[in-house]
């Protein structure tokens, strides 16, 4: 009986075809992206539905898992580990970075409140709302007029008109990892300028 050889890369036929078709995808052969989506489209969406629990969250998440296997396939290493390692991998990625964009949403807003509470009796309640809410949508409209122009239309399309990331990006015609990173410095300076007392 032959001996088997020390490396499972090399006997496993199912990785011989993913780091093929890794590599074909590199090229920009899109059969050969359509062909690995058909392997694993389902596995991909349930890895990030696992971490998100969210039905639209994942659909988002899933396009920019997509788009980044069709862009970074030529970074794939076969030495450093299997094909769906390596995908599987960078879904759960994306899937903790949109996790972890909510937080930092949610803390943006609390700090929004928190910084401008105003405290009135029980009776003043519903008054106090409304003026706190007006208080807040125009400091918040201030903070913004103060980004860079880029960071502005980033965030107002993200947080006022509701759409994704991936979505703002394809209406800008940038990467989608520059829009990120736009929101991502806009929002940190947006929480400067709040705990500054804007």
């Amino acid at each position: 009986m032959k001996a088997l050889s020390s490396s499972s890369q090399e006997i496993d036929p199912n990785i011989a075809r993913d780091s093929a078709l890794l590599h074909r995808i590199a090229q920009k052969d899109s059969s050969a992206f359509r062909e690995f989506y058909r392997f694993y489209s389902g596995l991909i969406f349930a890895t990030i539905q696992q971490v998100l629990n969210n039905h639209d969250d994942s659909e988002d998440i899933m396009q920019e898992v997509l788009a980044g296997i069709w862009q970074k396939a030529h970074l794939y290493e076969p030495g450093k580990g299997k094909p769906l390692t390596w995908v599987t991998t960078m879904a759960r990625n994306r899937a903790i970075d949109r996790i972890r964009a909510k937080q930092r949403r949610s803390r943006l807003n609390e700090g929004f409140e928190n910084e401008h509470k105003v405290t009135q009796p029980e009776f003043e309640e519903s008054s106090a709302d409304l003026l706190q809410d007006v208080e807040r949508d125009q400091m918040v409209r201030r903070a913004v007029k103060l980004l860079s122009p880029e960071q502005r239309q980033a965030i107002t399309l993200t947080y006022f008109h509701g759409l994704s990331q991936a979505a703002v990006a394809k209406r800008l015609h940038e990467p989608l990892g520059t829009i990120k990173a736009r929101i991502r410095r806009g929002v940190n300076r947006l929480e400067g300028l709040v705990k500054q007392g804007m």
